[in-house]
């Protein structure tokens, strides 16, 4: 009966005492010598060529093996604000196409990946406001008020970066214009691509102090102070360039039939021929050390410093004067 006992206590002495020696749990990939790839649930990329190790923890014993498949291509990240969802299937058939064995490699943690990128909004409003201080920053701003109108708002962008490695760039599609419908275009790029192109359009308006008709003008009546007043006016629509100081059409005359209230411009308005062809002149010429005046008949129309033929009434040969003034010309050999 005791010797019973004592077998009892000492079988029961090995099955409660444990194992010193246990070890912890091996994982899979060193029980089985395979790859183990543990997915990520999400993943936040700048844009990029997506491979294993951007989406996974890739362990296993054979370290070239884990290592070629952590530099396997998977695909493209998606476009700013949007998400791409990579499943085991997919990641299978990769390895597949790289020459793995997919019985050698096996998945852990969870079955799908969603990958999405940084990215940067870039508002409608932003957008414009950058055209818009280009635009004043270009436009004419001496004697002139101007007005500048949005014409349309343009979309929101996206763009796969940070902000701080947005590059914008802005410039004028027709830089001769400073008023009417102006188009700006701003381009943002990061890294060397161009994400965007945008045209932003305004009504740029412009209101000057020009020079005035008070009345009806005949082609070639003088320009003076009593049919002619400065005003402030929208130049905006007005073609050619107006005149913004009356002194500037001091000895000019009408090129045209002017209307009452019209906004005076420069192909409007000339300068009369200081001779006119047709008009007696008189003759300076040179020989023989003295100067001898005589009268002459202008052949041409010319103005002050230009050489034009005048017929000698005396001895009626043609000659090549320079104008002097309205009733002198300097004859010359």
């Amino acid at each position: 009966m005791k010797a019973r006992i004592s077998l009892i206590l000492i079988l029961s002495t090995f099955i409660l005492i444990p194992d010193i020696s246990a070890s912890p749990p091996v994982p899979l990939a060193q029980q089985t010598g395979k790859i183990e790839v543990s997915l990520i649930d999400n993943v936040v990329l700048e844009a990029k060529t997506i491979t294993f190790s951007d989406i996974s923890t890739v362990t296993g014993d054979d370290v070239e093996l884990v290592n070629r498949i952590n530099n396997i291509e998977i695909g493209k990240t998606p476009w700013a604000n949007s998400l791409r969802t990579i499943n085991k299937d997919f990641l299978k058939m990769r390895l597949n196409a790289s020459n793995v064995n997919v019985s050698d490699v096996s998945f852990t943690d969870t079955s799908t990946v969603t990958v999405s990128v940084e990215s940067t909004k870039v508002t409608g409003l932003e957008i414009s406001q950058k055209a818009k201080k280009y635009l004043l920053s270009v436009l004419p701003v001496a004697d002139r008020e101007t007005t500048i109108e949005l014409a349309r708002l343009p979309g929101d962008q996206w763009i796969p970066s940070k902000r701080d490695k947005i590059n914008f760039y802005v410039s004028l599609v027709d830089s001769s214009k400073d008023r009417g419908k102006i188009e700006v275009i701003v381009t943002a790029s990061s890294n060397g691509m161009r994400y965007f192109k945008i045209p932003v359009h305004f009504n740029v308006r412009v209101f000057e102090y020009v020079a005035i008709t008070k009345r009806k003008l005949s082609r070639s009546q003088q320009l003076t102070k009593g049919n002619v007043f400065m005003a402030r006016r929208e130049t905006t629509k007005i073609r050619g360039l107006a005149f913004s100081d009356r002194k500037h059409l001091a000895g000019k005359t009408a090129a045209v039939s002017i209307l009452p209230y019209t906004i005076l411009t420069e192909n409007m308005v000339e300068t009369p021929p200081t001779i006119r062809r047709g008009s007696v002149v008189k003759l300076f010429i040179m020989s023989s050390g003295f100067e001898i005046v005589t009268k002459g008949l202008a052949q041409q129309t010319g103005y002050a410093g230009e050489v034009i033929k005048v017929k000698n009434l005396d001895s009626k040969k043609i000659l090549y004067g320079e104008i002097i003034d309205s009733d002198r010309v300097q004859i010359t050999f």
